[in-house]
C-alpha cells in the first residue's frame, strides 16, 4: 500500500513538473513573439483595427463552433448515443473552455464526464467520438499543410509537412483496416485474454470489445461522408476568419498567408504548452506572416486580434455553461 502511495507521489510530482516545463516553454515563446515590438506602433495597429471585418470574424467563429457541435451530435449519433442538442452543445463549449483555461487539455475529460452516465460502454462510446473527431481534424492539418508547403519551406522547415503527410497516410491505413476487419481482429484477438490476467487488463479488454462492436458504421461511407464534408466546413471557417482578421488590419486578404497561419498556430496549439496558448499562439501567428515579410508590429496586432475573436467568445459561452450546468459539472 504504501509503494502504491509512493509510486503515485512521484507520477504527481513529475506531471507537476512537467505541466512547470511546458509553461515556461509556452512563456518563452511569447517572449520571442514580443521581442522586438514597438508598442507605440502596436497600440497604433490595435486602436486604427476595422471593427467592422472583427464582428464579421466574430461572426464566423460562432457559426464555426455551431459546425464543430454539429459534427460531434453527427459523431454521437453515429455511434449510437442519442443525447439532445442542448447537452451536446453544452458539454462541447464546456470541454472548450477546459480547453483554454486548464493547462493540459482536459476538455476532453469534460464533456464525456458531462455526457456520460458512467456505465463503460457509454464511455468508450463517447471516447470514440472524440478520437474520431481529432483523427479528422489531424487529417485536415496534414492535408492543409501539403499545399502551404512552398511557404513552409521559405521557414527553412521542410520536415513537419513530411511527417504530417506520413502521418495521413497511416492514418488512413489504419482507418480502412479497422473499419473493415476490426472486428475480425478482435474476434481472434478476445479470445487470448484470459481471466487469469490482470482485473484491469480483462476490463480494459471489454471497453474495447464495446468500442468495436459500436463503430460497426464505419464501414458506411455515406455516415463517414456527412462528417468529412462538416470537417471540410469546419476548416473553411477557421481559414475565412483569418482573411477577414487580415483586412481588419489593414492587410490584403492572402489565401495562402490565412492557410500557414491556421496550419502553424494549430501545429503550435497541440501540445498546450500553457492556459490560454497566448504564448504559442502569438508566437506561430506572427511566425507565419513574419516569412511574408510582414512587418513585425502589423503582424502582433493580427496575432492578437485572432486570439481575442477566436478564444474569448468560446472562453465567455463555455464559462457561462460551466457555471449554470451545476447539475452536469457534479456528475463529471
Amino acid at each position: 500500500m504504501e509503494a502504491a502511495q509512493r509510486s503515485s507521489q512521484k507520477i504527481s510530482k513529475t506531471q507537476a513538473i512537467l505541466r512547470g516545463l511546458r509553461t515556461i516553454l509556452g512563456l518563452i515563446l511569447l517572449v520571442f513573439a514580443l521581442k522586438g515590438a514597438n508598442w507605440g506602433d502596436l497600440r497604433q495597429s490595435l486602436a486604427t483595427a476595422n471593427l467592422a471585418w472583427l464582428l464579421l470574424a466574430l461572426g464566423l467563429v460562432l457559426a464555426g463552433l455551431a459546425l464543430k457541435i454539429w459534427r460531434w451530435s453527427i459523431l454521437l449519433r453515429n455511434f449510437g448515443l442519442e443525447n439532445p442538442f442542448k447537452q451536446v452543445s453544452e458539454a462541447y463549449l464546456a470541454g472548450q473552455a477546459a480547453n483554454i483555461l486548464l493547462p493540459i487539455r482536459g476538455g476532453e475529460l469534460v464533456r464525456i464526464g458531462m455526457m456520460g452516465k458512467g456505465n463503460a460502454e457509454e464511455l468508450a462510446r463517447l471516447a470514440g467520438t472524440v478520437a474520431v473527431e481529432k483523427f479528422l481534424d489531424l487529417l485536415s492539418l496534414s492535408g492543409l499543410t501539403l499545399l502551404v508547403l512552398p511557404a513552409l519551406r521559405s521557414l527553412g522547415d521542410q520536415y513537419i509537412p513530411q511527417g504530417l503527410a506520413l502521418f495521413a497516410i497511416v492514418a488512413i491505413l489504419i482507418l480502412v483496416v479497422y473499419a473493415f476487419w476490426g472486428t475480425h481482429l478482435w474476434s481472434v484477438i478476445k479470445p487470448r485474454i484470459k481471466e487469469s490476467h490482470p482485473r484491469w487488463i480483462v476490463r480494459g479488454a471489454e471497453v474495447i470489445g464495446q468500442f468495436v462492436a459500436s463503430s460497426v458504421w464505419l464501414k458506411d461511407w455515406r455516415k463517414i461522408v456527412s462528417s468529412l464534408l462538416a470537417t471540410l466546413l469546419i476548416w473553411i471557417s477557421m481559414w475565412a476568419t483569418n482573411l477577414l482578421v487580415f483586412r481588419s488590419v489593414h492587410l490584403q486578404a492572402d489565401p495562402l498567408q490565412a492557410a500557414l497561419v491556421l496550419a502553424l498556430v494549430y501545429i503550435g496549439l497541440i501540445p498546450a504548452l500553457m492556459p490560454g496558448n497566448i504564448g504559442p499562439f502569438y508566437f506561430f501567428a506572427q511566425l507565419a506572416l513574419r516569412a511574408f515579410a510582414i512587418p513585425l508590429n502589423q503582424a502582433l496586432a493580427f496575432a492578437i486580434l485572432l486570439h481575442a475573436v477566436v478564444t474569448l467568445p468560446v472562453l465567455a459561452i463555455g464559462g457561462v455553461v460551466l457555471l449554470i450546468s451545476g447539475n452536469h459539472h457534479k456528475r463529471w
